[in-house]
């Protein structure tokens, strides 16, 4: 009784039929068994029996129950309901509570067949159908038990023509207990979404923890549970976190999904659906199955956004059709430009592509229905819709992709990745990792995107505990492949560990966060643009992070370019039969490219902070060590900037000489196209400084700088039709702009305050 009362709490007395008497979701006919039936218009239906009479959520919404082998029928399946068949039974039976936090619900399975709702405990919304969660495919066998008190699997009944958005990542249909009692998932968690509760929010974590929880150290009051996280002692977190730091009391509110049901703005039921179908139409399941393992080949080992653990595991195919409207049309627009990669889609779908642009439109569409009760999922959807490609080459972005940025990371901080999961026990690991890699995920994102923008981080370094990745030491030679069982345990290296490109790049950007915080804020812009000591002082240590970075990043991405093959995995006959396919089946995308020039563009934004006290300060200006140490800064600042310069033309040169083995067609992240374009705007930024500058050297270097631009151009001009992909077209024109405003440019401004 008490566990009834404690449903009744969570769910309230909204029922089911009324949270979907306004959709029309059962619209789509399913194909199924035949069941003899006597002809409709000669009195009643005969008597069923208990093997083939409908279910009892069938019989109350009056729909058909469409069975292809074994329950779950068609309807179960979709809504995540226990496909029983208890209607009639005098004896009241619980029914097993589908996988979600740990809390002890029940619901009572007498359903009355004239539909009375009260009688119906478990509220399921029209916002739980648009969630990105649902339960897990079974990794053997499709048959479902129809005991309620027996541990049941998924049965795959026709799936793929199911118009519910569901889950991309829950692999198991039972979590495993950890020391504490039994597993949690925020994850997972089919009806709830999850919210951490920050100290100085409506609700107080400091009173929170003073509830009385259960055994899963759980509490519900009115309709929302409140999920008690208690780390393990000495868990890591960032470096430069405290060693005294204290772990404010770690709570998260867990809404049911039906609270959500009013918030706007939202699309309609059954726009979602066709959406759905029309995705489906779009790329088949059979063609999901091999573009995901494209994704895991091409895209995962440069942004590790998904789970390899849970979606490359058991039955792949009922992976693409679990997973969220959002995230499926996401992960496809992704990886539409690797499908000459597959041998059977390179033939048999490259005449007939799916439209990138739809396929964006649609995830869109999908996130904003789900951002009312948002999952990992959306923001997993949320991360690859902002590493699309550009709409229009020759434009920096609208704002739109800033405001999504920072859409992506209040969605990110609301779920909670800003904090340290890795002593979370009784979080799953491969939840734990997850979570890891998608806050650095949205950090990295923030960072690079806001530079190239010209606008101030959405991340603050001091309100966030996640700590540093670490390098994976025995990365996989191929990321499609499901991993080994030695990447799954709570050891923790492992919980940290990601692909050597990603962990480089997340040290990189933490380097080029405290390089704009150091130079590049309000109140630093103010104190560094006119102080050239105060820059040269704030820049030493930086420039030597910057070198070891170079050195480490140097050694690793070299002695990991062997795993950089990219493996022929369409399984097609040819693949096994033809030996000159085997032969060449060792074609390398180095998709290291855009890390490489992402550490060109943090030196330059160093050395951009240089030149702008240089210009602003007078060249007679002294300091406390006399005018000749002055003087010989500000010359080793500029040849330091014409080195980067050079680099940086050296770099392009390198890329353009190996466009012929595919450096085009490997991953780059979007924000590499402001990238190009800042590389542009240095080049002439080091002319200027060196035209106004007074060195006896001087015309040797505006020489060497404008054979330097020279190149510059030529190669962007080369590289800025089809063989670039757009990536450069930006920074050519805006090259094209600065040398027709040389004049200008290289004018002696009249006041030094300009």
């Amino acid at each position: 009784m008490r566990s009834a009362a404690s449903a009744m709490d969570l769910l309230g007395d909204v029922s089911f039929l009324d949270a979907l008497e306004t959709t029309d979701i059962f619209s789509v006919d399913l194909p199924a068994v035949e069941i003899p039936t006597t002809s409709a218009n000669h009195g009643p239906r005969p008597y069923r029996s208990r093997k083939n009479r409908p279910c009892d959520f069938c019989r109350a919404r009056k729909a058909a129950c469409k069975i292809s082998v074994a329950p779950p029928c068609v309807l179960c399946h979709s809504y995540g309901k226990e496909c029983t068949f208890n209607n009639e039974s005098k004896r009241k039976r619980s029914v097993a509570q589908p996988v979600d936090d740990g809390s002890p619900l029940t619901q009572k399975a007498r359903v009355e067949e004239e539909g009375n709702e009260d009688s119906i405990n478990q509220t399921i919304s029209p916002q739980s159908l648009n969630s990105a969660l649902s339960w897990s495919p079974p990794t053997n066998g499709h048959v479902r038990n129809h005991s309620s008190n027996t541990e049941s699997d998924w049965g795959l009944t026709n799936y793929s023509q199911a118009p519910i958005l569901r889950s991309p990542t829950l692999r198991q249909p039972v979590l495993k207990q950890s020391s504490k009692g039994k597993r949690i998932s925020f994850a997972l968690s089919p009806t709830k979404s999850s919210v951490w509760v920050g100290e100085t929010g409506e609700a107080d974590p400091w009173l929170c923890r003073r509830y009385q929880y259960d055994k899963n150290d759980e509490c519900v009051l009115s309709r929302i549970a409140y999920q008690r996280i208690r780390p393990e002692p000495n868990a890591p977190r960032r470096n430069s976190i405290n060693d005294g730091y204290q772990e404010p009391p770690l709570v998260f509110m867990r809404p049911d999904d039906a609270l959500a049901d009013k918030g706007e703005p939202r699309v309609d039921l059954p726009a979602i659906e066709d959406a759905r179908k029309e995705v489906i139409d779009l790329v088949p399941d059979e063609i999901g199955v091999r573009m995901l393992k494209l994704f895991f080949r091409f895209v995962y080992p440069y942004f590790p956004v998904l789970s390899r653990e849970q979606m490359l595991t058991g039955d792949i195919q009922f992976v693409v059709q679990s997973l969220p409207l959002s995230l499926l049309s996401a992960i496809y627009a992704t990886t539409l430009p690797f499908m000459l990669y597959d041998d059977y889609l390179a033939t048999a779908v490259v005449h007939s592509a799916p439209s990138a642009r739809r396929l964006y439109q649609i995830c869109w569409m999908a996130v904003n229905q789900e951002m009312h009760a948002p999952r990992l999922a959306t923001l997993q959807a949320c991360l690859l819709l902002l590493q699309r490609p550009p709409t229009n080459r020759y434009i920096m972005d609208t704002p739109w992709r800033w405001s999504c940025t920072a859409w992506t990371v209040s969605l990110a901080s609301i779920m909670g990745l800003c904090k340290s999961c890795s002593g979370w026990s009784d979080l799953a690991p491969w939840e734990r990792r997850l979570r890891g890699r998608l806050w650095w995920a949205t950090y990295i994102l923030d960072k690079w995107s806001l530079l190239g923008a010209g606008m101030p981080s959405h991340i603050d370094d001091d309100n966030f505990d996640v700590p540093e990745p670490t390098l994976d030491p025995n990365p996989a030679a191929d990321y499609s492949l499901s991993p080994s069982s030695s990447l799954t345990g709570d050891d923790l290296h492992d919980l940290l560990a990601v692909p050597t490109h990603f962990y480089h790049l997340v040290h990189l950007t933490t380097i080029l966060s405290d390089i704009v915080k150091a130079f590049y804020s309000i109140r630093a812009s103010s104190q560094t643009a006119k102080n050239f000591t105060l820059s040269l002082e704030r820049a030493k240590p930086l420039r030597t992070r910057l070198k070891e970075w170079k050195e480490v990043s140097n050694e690793a991405i070299a002695s990991t370019k062997s795993a950089d093959t990219v493996r022929n995995d369409s399984h097609s006959p040819e693949d096994t039969a033809n030996p000159i396919l085997k032969e060449e089946s060792g074609e390398t995308l180095d998709g290291n490219a855009s890390l490489r020039l992402a550490y060109i563009i943090a030196v330059m934004t160093l050395y951009r902070a240089l030149l702008r006290a240089i210009e602003n300060t007078a060249e007679s200006a002294t300091n406390d060590e006399g005018p000749s140490v002055h003087t010989a800064g500000r010359a080793a600042v500029l040849a330091g900037a014409r080195e980067c310069s050079k680099e940086a033309v050296e770099f392009a040169e390198d890329l353009r000489s190996r466009g012929a083995i595919g450096v085009w067609d490997a991953f780059w992240h979007s924000w590499s196209r402001s990238n190009f374009a800042l590389a542009t705007s240095f080049l002439m930024r080091v002319l200027v400084n060196i035209s106004i500058n007074s060195s006896p050297t001087k015309d040797d270097d505006i020489h060497e700088v404008r054979a330097l631009i020279a190149r510059w151009r030529r190669v962007l001009r080369l590289m800025s039709g089809n063989s670039g992909n757009g990536m450069t077209s930006l920074a050519l024109l805006r090259l094209e702009g600065d040398l027709l405003q040389e004049p200008g440019l290289l004018r002696q401004p009249q006041s030094q305050s300009h």
